[in-house]
């Protein structure tokens, strides 16, 4: 073989191990390399993102903090149960302000109702549940009767009470003495489980407890089923008023 020859497959040799090395080498590694590229798009999107927050990490934290402190301010703001008796207390006092001039002569109380909650927030990709608390509602209609400036004061006086509560409904018609006489309907609200422990309402003023819870007659049984004892008794007295009738007759005889 001539060297030219020879020279000239070397070339070709050359050429053609450039072409595999191109192809099977430079062009896979081209491949993975725009692959890699791809899969990072999203990584660095997330890593500038967190860059972000991380420089706001401050910031975010101190809003965080102002609103678990709003927030606890209006779970405070609900009491954590009520009873009817707190209720009751709430109206009776509201009788008891003379600048009201009310006069409740009914309550109508209904049980209280749970108001639904679906109870999960979706932020982006985030979801933020509750922790469990829920809110109670129940209505209380009462009859009244007042004056125009009493009507006035006794909104008042219901949206002054702390705890959280709306009048629903107020239906009030002029009497034929010149008052306004209808019915309101109050709504009262609390949180059960918001971990607030729960208050006995107390309101000075208005009385509490009683020493005779049923509100009837106070007495021993003989006065209630009236046997032996009670005719005793009645002999005992009759015994007693003929000693008395002889002492004011041995009284009269010493006076002689």
């Amino acid at each position: 073989m001539k060297k030219s020859e020879i020279q000239l497959l070397l070339i070709v040799i050359g050429i053609v191990s450039a072409i595999l090395s191109w192809q099977l080498v430079y062009k896979n590694y081209v491949e993975k390399t725009e692959v890699v590229e791809e899969q990072n798009i999203p990584i660095k999107e997330r890593l500038d993102n967190l860059e972000i927050l991380n420089a706001k990490q401050g910031e975010y934290i101190a809003e965080t903090e102002r609103m678990r402190e709003e927030s606890t301010a209006i779970i405070n703001t609900f009491p954590s149960g009520y009873l009817n008796e707190d209720i009751i207390m709430y109206l009776y006092n509201m009788e008891l302000i003379d600048d009201n001039e009310v006069a409740i002569s009914t309550i109508s109380m209904q049980e209280g109702n749970q108001i639904p909650y679906s109870g999960i927030l979706n932020v982006d990709s985030y979801t933020l549940e509750d922790e469990g608390i829920q809110m109670f509602t129940n209505r209380n209609t009462m009859t009244f009767t007042t004056t125009y400036n009493g009507l006035k004061n006794v909104l008042n006086y219901v949206y002054g009470i702390s705890t959280r509560k709306s009048v629903s409904a107020v239906n009030v018609s002029a009497t034929d003495e010149g008052y306004l006489a209808g019915t309101m309907d109050i709504n009262f609200y609390c949180l059960i489980g918001s971990g607030v422990p729960y208050v006995e309402t107390n309101i000075l003023g208005v009385p509490t407890g009683t020493s005779n819870f049923f509100g009837v007659r106070n007495g021993t049984l003989a006065d209630i089923v009236p046997g032996e004892e009670g005719e005793n008794a009645e002999g005992e007295n009759a015994e007693g008023g003929e000693g008395a009738e002889n002492a004011e007759g041995g009284n009269a005889e010493a006076g002689n």
